[in-house]
């Protein structure tokens, strides 16, 4: 390899672009097999309760019935692939019982000849429960010692972390801020539902299974544990998705553990499907958070302690509810130069709808509460936003002090800076007066010299068409905000998180990588190809990349934790290297040369570098070496399989601007920027894809995303009542690449998809607080909760002054 590079760098078509455009690609709901029948479940109508009897006895007479099958069967899986490291851990891993733990809980599963007749089924069925009383407040649940959700108690996970000495951090502090927060229930809303599994049982033993999951061979792993049945003998293929966002990143409940038991039991290959409201209301979704938080800075803009407790509500049921907490404490702590920092936090069970992975992993929770007190923080100080975090941020060479490693790659001050650019900053953003500062609590003695007071703002503008921030029209006010973040890259930290890859070359120099990277719709198959292209010399075109099969692909942890075009990336550049090796040795010795190390792969062409007309093309050495030479027939595969060498920070900046209506309370969002530190962007067409797509998640976690549960019962299971932007609600969104070069990745890369979201909720809070004076420390931000501030805030005193940053308890 020399030189610029020729494919990485590049914004190539994707591969799988034909197959979705003409519509050919075959997605989970396409799949059918001969003779295949139809499962369904019967859910819980009570959020807590024991199943004390069921009698199914005229349903299985029903014509075309051909099982009944409690869930009480079939193990449920509570852990993550954590729980797969030991024997003893794995046994943590399932529950088995007869309790249901909330509203949608699977109960039992019919299968029948057609959906029709599963459905005609379930309401035959007479199920005898006793009714336990529920309770749905993480906060309460904590306190309930006389309702047990599961058996060790409501509190499913508890930690505390402490950096420095968090007494003497705030004795420093001119400034300390001290506030609540808490976050919605956001669900995946992919389009295509996630509950979508086809299983398969041959006489032979062999299980098959057609599932959506990001992660085939955990699946694969699970169903062997759970069912008894050999890893070997276990094989989950994997068809196109339509969106996953952490929604399959582990078994889906209720779905492919059931629809795998279900297939041994009736001998014939069986179908469960979720229903759209299925997949709303009975899979998992993202944690809320109750964030308490006190910060300090000294009057020059230094942070100098911070204090964080949350509490996590993870529904009915912990599967990623550890790892989740795990990741919020390091991006939080992460991030910036704290040198006193401690953290508590909780997961409490609850009876609604179980949470788990969801793009951002916990981050875009903890990046509330914590980006809205360091705006706050800026404001008191009298200092703008972007320079309080450059002050602050953990740069290349500092140690992480949660992982105990030095900061590698960092782009955080680019981000900042060219984010700033791209909303036009330093002309927008103008800051609210600060006189309620007066009222705000300091440490003692340690008042803030009349310099650092803010502005006043600037008048309403003349000019009724006139749309700058700072100025109104009518009752429509417009703000800034920004928020910066940090984000890991895999999991090589916190989970087993292998990558593999084999690279093949066949007789006329066509190249097939083998991968079990799933591809959710981001393109990261087509990024493989890539950076394998790269290093062999080839076209993309030249490059077959193979489906996400287990029984073909080998092991990989999966796609989670914006890991596969680092990790997979790592394992394909180690695996071309290895048979690029190869095939430069065979080109040595097709050409009479010494030895391969004048010789390069350019375009297909093996040359001399010293003499670029002397040489062989790939397709004339492979087939000489496959076909040619009876006595040789040398077949060249690389092969790669491992774990990375680091979990690379991936750094960002967002910046919004919003426009709010005091008098009805909407806010639009007219304009994003994102800047993001991708170490390298192998595919930038991609990236920008992924900015815009997680600026707009982002837009929605932050107004209208949340599922409304009252008495653990989802009142918002469809597209109807559940709030998603539409096209026309988007905002303007200016994607920024910052390329900060990561050593220990493919090309320089890093991850980048989950990052993309994880600041908008709290830089559009800061926007609106900076259009309307109103500190909002709920998600979503609704219309409802602006006017009750604003109305809340007159009664304090209705200016500025009043409203400017909120009161500290």
């Amino acid at each position: 390899m020399s030189g610029r590079e020729k494919v990485v760098g590049e914004s190539v078509i994707r591969i799988d672009a034909l197959d979705k455009v003409t519509g050919r690609a075959r997605f989970g709901v396409d799949v059918a097999l001969d003779g295949m029948l139809h499962a369904k479940l019967l859910r819980s109508p009570h959020p807590h309760a024991r199943v004390l009897a069921v009698d199914s006895s005229e349903a299985e007479t029903l014509p075309g019935v051909r099982a009944v099958v409690r869930a009480s069967e079939v193990p449920r899986v509570v852990g993550t692939w954590f729980n797969l490291r030991s024997e003893k851990e794995t046994k943590k891993l399932f529950l088995r019982d007869d309790k249901v733990r909330f509203i949608g809980d699977s109960v039992l599963a019919v299968v029948a000849d057609d959906e029709r007749t599963a459905e005609e089924a379930l309401g035959l069925i007479d199920v005898e429960y006793e009714v336990l009383e529920p309770v749905f407040d993480p906060l309460e649940a904590m306190e309930r010692f006389d309702i047990k959700i599961h058996e060790r108690g409501n509190v499913g996970f508890h930690i505390f972390k402490e950096y420095g000495d968090l007494e003497a951090g705030f004795a420093q502090a001119d400034v300390i801020v001290q506030n609540a927060y808490s976050t919605s229930k956001q669900t995946h809303a992919s389009l295509e539902p996630q509950g979508a599994c086809i299983a398969t049982y041959s006489a032979d033993g062999v299980l098959t299974m057609h599932s959506t999951s990001q992660v085939p061979h955990w699946v694969m792993m699970y169903v062997s544990l759970a069912l008894g049945i050999p890893m070997s003998k276990v094989r989950v293929i994997r068809p196109y998705v339509g969106g996953a966002f952490g929604g399959r990143a582990g078994v889906i409940w209720g779905l492919e553990l059931m629809c795998a038991y279900l297939a041994t039991r009736v001998d014939r290959p069986v179908r469960l499907a979720f229903t759209r409201e299925e997949d709303f209301a009975a899979t998992e979704s993202r944690h809320p958070f109750h964030v308490r938080m006190k910060t300090g800075a000294t009057k020059e803009g230094l942070l100098v302690a911070n204090e964080a407790n949350i509490v996590m509500d993870v529904g009915g049921y912990g599967t990623h509810f550890v790892s989740v907490l795990a990741d919020a404490l390091g991006t939080g702590v992460g991030i910036y130069r704290i040198p006193a920092y401690t953290l508590e936090g909780t997961c409490v069970y609850t009876n609604k709808p179980l949470c788990g992975a969801f793009r951002g992993y916990g981050n875009p929770q903890m990046n509330f509460a914590q980006e809205s007190q360091l705006d706050e923080l800026a404001e008191r100080l009298g200092i703008d936003p972007v320079e309080l975090r450059l002050k602050n941020y953990r740069g290349t060479g500092e140690m992480d002090p949660v992982f105990n490693d030095l900061v590698g790659s960092c782009g955080m001050a680019d981000c900042l800076t060219r984010g700033a650019e791209a909303m036009d900053w330093s002309t927008k953003w103008i800051p609210r007066r600060s006189a309620a500062f007066s009222a705000q609590a300091t440490t003692p003695g340690s008042e803030l010299p009349a310099a650092v007071e803010a502005p006043a703002a600037p008048a309403e503008s003349a000019d009724p068409s006139e749309t700058s921030v700072g100025s109104s029209r009518g009752t429509i006010k417009r703000g800034v905000g920004m928020a910066a973040h940090q984000h890991g890259t895999g999991a090589r930290f916190g989970l087993p998180d292998p990558s593999s890859a084999t690279v093949r070359l066949n007789a006329d120099g066509s190249v097939n990588l083998l991968t079990a990277c799933a591809d959710d719709g981001q393109g990261n198959r087509t990024v493989l190809a890539q950076i394998c292209a790269e290093v062999l010399g080839v076209g993309v075109d030249r490059i077959c990349v193979s489906a996400a099969d287990t029984g073909i692909a080998p092991l990989d942890g999966g796609t989670h934790g914006s890991r596969q075009t680092y990790c997979s990336g790592v394992a394909v550049l180690n695996a071309a290297t290895e048979a690029r090796t190869k095939v430069l040795a065979l080109a040595a010795e097709y050409l009479e040369m010494d030895g391969p190390d004048r010789l390069d792969i350019v375009d297909g062409f093996v040359c001399d570098s010293s003499d670029p007309t002397r040489g062989v093309h790939l397709s004339v050495l492979m087939r000489h070496f496959q076909v040619g030479d009876f006595s040789r027939c040398h077949q060249v595969i690389g092969d790669a399989s491992g774990v990375t060498e680091a979990q690379p920070a991936v750094f960002g900046a967002t910046f919004a601007e919003v426009e709010v209506d005091t008098e009805t309370g909407q806010v639009r969002v007219l304009n994003m920027a994102g800047a993001f530190d991708v170490g390298r962007a192998v595919n930038p067409m991609h990236c920008e894809g992924q900015i815009t797509g997680g600026l707009t998640m982002g837009v929605g976690y932050a107004l209208t995303e949340g599922l409304v549960i009252e008495d653990g019962r989802v009142l918002n299971p469809n597209f109807t009542d559940y709030k998603i932007l539409r096209a026309t609600d988007a905002p303007q969104i200016t994607p920024v690449l910052v390329e900060s070069y990561e050593a220990t990745g493919p090309f320089g890369a890093k991850g980048l998809g989950e990052a993309t979201m994880i600041s908008s909720a709290a830089a559009i809070a800061n926007a609106v607080y900076n259009a309307v004076g109103v500190r909002m420390r709920e998600l979503c931000i609704t219309p409802e909760k602006i006017l009750q501030a604003l109305e809340e805030a007159g009664r304090v005193g209705g200016g500025d002054e009043e409203v400017a940053a909120g009161i500290v308890a």
